[in-house]
């Protein structure tokens, strides 16, 4: 028995896309899952996941309870410099 997908896999891979973009290409960004999901137009456990999975990966880290800025990029300079 074939079980459909029912998940629009190319539609979560250009969120991701996006949300990562954004990310990179402004370094005081903040998030929190609210503002995730009003910005994307997601359920709130979406933004959740989304958030978990960024800082899983090492690209946001929380600074305090649900908020997430972008954590230093490997090799990066200080910014004190």
């Amino acid at each position: 028995m074939n079980k459909k997908e029912r998940r629009n896999l190319p539609e979560r891979v250009v969120i991701m896309q996006s949300v990562v973009n954004r990310i990179l290409e402004n370094p005081s960004i903040t998030l929190t899952v609210d503002t995730l999901q009003a910005g994307l137009n997601v359920p709130f456990d979406a933004a959740e996941r989304i958030l978990a999975r960024l800082a899983s990966s090492g690209l946001v880290q929380e600074i305090k309870t649900g908020m997430f800025v972008r954590a230093p990029l490997p090799g990066a300079q200080p910014s004190w410099r």
